[in-house]
This record gives structure tokens, sequence and C-alpha cells, in this order.
């Protein structure tokens, strides 16, 4: 762990502008934590992750890995009769394998497809893909043409759509790429699609999807801590550790409960910590940070642009 660790702090600047470094990075990480969400029911490594380096982008790629993308095609596989070539698909994932969710989308512009011959045509927009230009294989949810709701989901790999990709060059998240999707009549066969029931879909995008955002406001708050010893290296006051470990602890209660109930139960009920306790303690740590702007190196300014991950919700 001591080595991965120096790995990820000595390697952090270069990743931001390197693609192949960001893959390496995942496949130290993938053998050495394999993204099994029920190896992880009670602690995570990404909350050790970015406690230690303060890398919010990679944390956050492992728990999509982990806690959202190997899930759903689970489900996928036990509901559905799948194709000689999705199947064979499906069976080349390995712990070192990236597959993206392209799932996020203006409802203007949904994707959406038409069907002639056993060839769908894909058309539409997905605006957020984390580790969208790195992925092996890309699933994108998508409806038939005027339905309202998501009802299918497409996998492409990535290789076929690397046109389609557009890196967002997002101000948070630096170490790990995110893209956005642009669909003109993209041309794909009907055996890519997996044949499972609509409802049990969205039931599965949305369990997971709630175990994403548990994962995620946990390692924010490993995150903070990771930024309060590094204010506290600078004699920059904010907050206490024992405050924000207090808050760890709650939300990583909340999150194991809630990872029980995604893989025993009907329905994800345990909520998590109130989110306007994480919005204020980051708008602390904001607010000095800006008037100590000056005081950071360019490494510390990557990595301190992730405080600003909730600013759409302020």
């Amino acid at each position: 762990m001591k080595e991965l660790i120096g790995q990820i702090n000595s390697t952090y600047c270069k990743r931001t502008q390197d693609l192949s470094m960001q893959r390496d990075l995942w496949v130290k990480l993938s053998n050495q934590f394999r993204p099994e969400i029920s190896q992880y029911r009670t602690t995570r490594p990404s909350v050790l992750i970015v406690r230690e380096t303060g890398d919010l982008g990679l944390a956050v790629l492992w728990i999509v890995q982990t806690a959202l993308v190997r899930p759903i095609i689970k489900d996928i596989s036990l509901n559905s009769q799948l194709s000689s070539k999705l199947s064979e698909m499906i069976t080349g994932i390995n712990n070192n394998s990236i597959i993206a969710l392209a799932h996020s989308e203006d409802p203007k512009n949904p994707v959406t497809f038409t069907e002639s011959d056993c060839i769908l045509s894909l058309k539409g927009e997905k605006k957020f893909i984390t580790a969208g230009k790195n992925a092996d294989i890309i699933m994108a949810t998508s409806r038939k043409e005027k339905e309202e709701k998501v009802s299918s989901i497409i996998f492409i790999s990535r290789s076929d759509i690397e046109t389609n990709l557009e890196d967002l060059n997002l101000k948070i998240f630096k170490s790990v790429n995110h893209s956005k999707l642009r669909l003109d009549n993209f041309n794909t066969s009907r055996e890519f699609i997996p044949d499972i029931k609509p409802e049990l879909l969205r039931r599965s995008l949305k369990r997971w999807g709630i175990i994403e955002r548990a994962l995620i406001c946990e390692s924010f708050i490993s995150f903070l801590i990771y930024v309060n010893r590094l204010f506290a290296s600078k004699e920059i006051s904010v907050v206490t550790d024992n405050e924000l470990s207090s808050m760890l602890e709650i939300q990583s209660a909340s999150a194991s409960k809630q990872i029980n109930e995604a893989v025993y139960g009907e329905r994800v009920e345990t909520v998590n910590l109130n989110l306007e306790r994480i919005l204020n303690s980051a708008e602390k740590f904001k607010s000095k940070y800006m008037e100590n702007y000056d005081r950071f190196i360019e490494s510390e300014h990557l990595r301190l642009a992730d405080l600003s991950l909730f600013d759409s919700l302020r």
C-alpha cells in the first residue's frame, strides 16, 4: 500500500495530462483493490486513497468501477438473455478493465435509437462520462424515440466511438478523464443490447447510483481531512480533525448500511449525512484557500480545485 500511495503522489501532476498514465495507475490500483463491491461493505480503499494523497478523481474512478458499473452489469447478466457477442464482451471484462457508464444527459437531447433489420441508429448526447476516453467499453443508456424514460442500455466498444468522445476539460477531477459523447446516426447491432426489462434496468441504475453518491460523499469528507492537514502544515486553521472524523464516521456507517441494502434488500432506505454539513465545511476551506492562494504550489492547486465538487448544489 505504501508503494501505491507513493506512485499516486509522485505521478499526480503528470497524470492530469496523460491518459496512458491514468490507465497504468488504474491497473495498479485494481490489482491491489479488486473492484468487487461485496468485499468492501465496512471499509473502502477510496477513503484511504484520498485521505493520504488528496486524489479525489482516482477515488471516484474506483467508486464508479466498483460500486456502479460492475453491479449494473451483474444485474443485467442475471436478468437477461445475452447474445453470443455481448456475452463474449462481458465475459472479457476483468479487474483491470475500465467500463464507462454514459447515463447523464440533457432532457432536450437524450440518446434515442431507431431500428431497421436489427441495426440500431443512435442519436443524442451524454454529457458526463467518467473515464470515457480511457474506457474499454461504454454502456450508454437509451430509449426509443418518443419514449419518456430510459428503456435500454447499449454496450459499445470505445474504439468504435473514439471520434464521438470529447474531453470535458473539467476544473475538478483532473487526474481522471471525463468526456461527453455525441451521437449522430451512429449504427450498431441489436446484439449489443441486453433484453433486460426496462423497469429492472431503471431500478438497477437508481439503486447503484445511490451507492455511488454515498461513497463519493464519504470520499469527499476524507478529502477534507487531507485538505485540513495540508492547511495545518501551512499554519492555516479551519476546523478540527475530530470534527471531520466524526462526519466521516457517520457517513461511512450510512454507506455500509446502504451497500447491504443494495445487495440484500429490495430498496436502499438509509440516508446519507446531511449534505448541508458537508457543503458548509467545504465552503470554509474554499474561503481560507482563496485568502491564502499564493501559499500553495501547482500540485496543491490541482487537488484543491476539487473543493468545488458540490458547487452546482448551491
